[in-house]
C-alpha cells in the first residue's frame, strides 16, 4: 500500500514544478507585450542602436564598404564626421 503522506508530497511537487513553468512562461508573455508596445510607438527606430559605440561601429562598417580607405584612423575620422552630419 501506498503511503498516503508520500503521494501528497509528491503532489505538491508536482504542483509546485506547473507554477514555476507558469511563472515563467508569464514572463516570456510579458517580455513579449513589451516589444510589442515599443515596436508600436517606435516603430523602426526601436531598432536603430541608441549609444555612441554601437552607432559608431555600425558607421565604420558602413565607411570601409563604401569607401577605398585602408588606413584605420582616416576610416574612423570619417565614420565619426558622418555620425555628426547625421
Amino acid at each position: 500500500m501506498s503511503d498516503p503522506y508520500l503521494a501528497q508530497i509528491e503532489q505538491e511537487k508536482k504542483l509546485s514544478q506547473e507554477i514555476v513553468a507558469l511563472r515563467e512562461e508569464v514572463k516570456n508573455l510579458q517580455a513579449e507585450v513589451k516589444y510589442e508596445r515599443e515596436l508600436r510607438i517606435h516603430g523602426a527606430d526601436y531598432h536603430k542602436p541608441k549609444d555612441y559605440h554601437a552607432r559608431l561601429k555600425a558607421m565604420i562598417e558602413i565607411v570601409k564598404k563604401g569607401t577605398d580607405l585602408t588606413d584605420i584612423h582616416d576610416i574612423v575620422d570619417e565614420a565619426q564626421r558622418r555620425l555628426v552630419r547625421e
